[in-house]
């Protein structure tokens, strides 16, 4: 059975958000765990525990937000590429013909004769390369 770009959309969403919750309830339990000596430093600026346990927590929910939503916006826009163009090919290698360093260039979506980088795509606070996953795991 052939999916619509809707239905594949759809399951794609729902298999990011499944997977975000996982990895959410996962790390918040890590969390809790946590030596929280620093809590000290809470008390000293004026923080509570309660404040700077929730501050805590929803820091390392925006880390995983953000790294998701990223890389569910870069898989969507390559769904789409596939549905519009029959000959879309996803994440590939071509050869560095111009140096030595990197041996190959990752293509995210290929449409003869044009390559697409996806990350041209997506908004900025939606990425994959980092700029707002500092420390996040």
């Amino acid at each position: 059975m052939n999916l619509s770009i809707y239905d594949k959309l759809k399951t794609l969403s729902e298999k990011y958000a499944s997977n975000l919750k996982q990895r959410i309830d996962v790390h918040s339990k890590e969390m809790r765990k946590d030596d929280r000596s620093h809590y000290l430093i809470y008390r000293v600026l004026d923080t509570t525990n309660e404040e700077g346990e929730l501050i805590g927590l929803y820091q390392n929910k925006g880390c995983f937000l953000y790294k998701y939503d990223g890389s569910f916006l870069e898989e969507a826009a390559i769904l789409c590429f596939e549905d519009k163009f029959e000959h879309a090919q996803r994440k590939i290698r071509i050869p560095n013909v111009q140096g030595n360093k990197p041996k190959t260039f990752e293509i995210d979506c290929l449409v003869e004769p044009e390559a697409y980088e996806i990350n041209e795509i997506k908004w900025r606070d939606a990425t994959t390369d980092g700029y707002h996953r500092t420390n996040c795991q």
